[in-house]
């Protein structure tokens, strides 16, 4: 996220997938900015008021170049450009721009306060979210959300390791293990199916913007999983990406 035209593409993706054509006067939250801030100079370019930008850690840039580089970028394509590139410090900048950055993930969103967001978006995030927390996550996100608000999210349920589903190969007890949990592939391994029920459980009401199968049937022998994948439906496992757009139900 540290270039600004792809930073540019994936907050227009989620933006017009939200169906906002402007942020005037609305807030935004971010899950997972990972390194940089770019998403809170483009919300503020559209007209954001606030952006909240929640990560697990402080994984984000103090390169201030990256903005004067995306500020003219945004000149060249005609929007608005909010002028921080000559802030003497990232964190400057952000303060100018509306922003929060939060650093420590699910206590941070807790602190967002209730029905406060009019646009929520990850970009391959939530796979990424550990297991036992990942109920709690959707809960909250929809406690910030407005009645009115929506969440864009884009999931990945390929492995980090051969970007199969070589993942679902281990039992759960090494899978959820504190080891796996610090590396660089865990997944919380939660097929379309079970995610999209715990969106709804939470009370939204989903819907399958985009969705990517494996083109050449499942890229692992199914009877090489663990339990419960061995035994699950073929069709559970099918989905390689989704991006879903999710609303608090009525």
């Amino acid at each position: 996220m540290d270039s600004p035209e792809y930073a540019f593409g994936v907050f227009k993706k989620h933006r017009e997938a939200a169906g906002f054509s402007t942020l005037r006067h609305r807030s935004v939250l971010e899950l997972g900015p990972g390194d940089s801030f770019l998403s809170a100079l483009y919300a503020r370019s559209f007209g954001a008021a606030r952006t909240w930008l929640v990560d697990v850690g402080r994984l984000a840039s103090d390169d201030i170049t990256v903005f004067a580089e995306a500020e003219k970028m945004l000149l060249a394509l005609g929007l608005p450009v909010p002028g921080v590139a000559s802030t003497p410090s990232v964190s400057a900048a952000i303060e100018r721009l509306g922003a929060v950055y939060l650093t420590e993930g699910l206590a941070s969103l807790r602190t967002i306060p209730d029905e406060a967001v009019d646009f929520l978006f990850s970009q391959a995030v939530l796979e990424h979210v550990r297991l036992a927390d990942f109920p709690k996550l959707v809960n909250e996100m929809r406690r910030v959300l407005k009645p009115n608000g929506v969440a864009s999210h884009q999931i990945d349920f390929r492995d980090h390791l051969q970007n199969g589903l070589n993942n679902l190969r281990f039992s759960e007890r090494i899978w959820e293990s504190q080891f796996m949990a610090r590396s660089g592939f865990y997944t919380n391994r939660l097929t379309w199916p079970t995610m999209g029920k715990l969106f709804q459980e939470a009370g939204f009401s989903v819907e399958t913007y985009s969705l990517e199968q494996w083109a050449d049937g499942l890229p692992t022998r199914q009877s090489s999983m663990a339990v419960p994948f061995k035994n699950m439906r073929r069709e559970e496992l099918m989905t390689m990406s989704v991006h879903a757009v999710i609303r608090p139900s009525l």
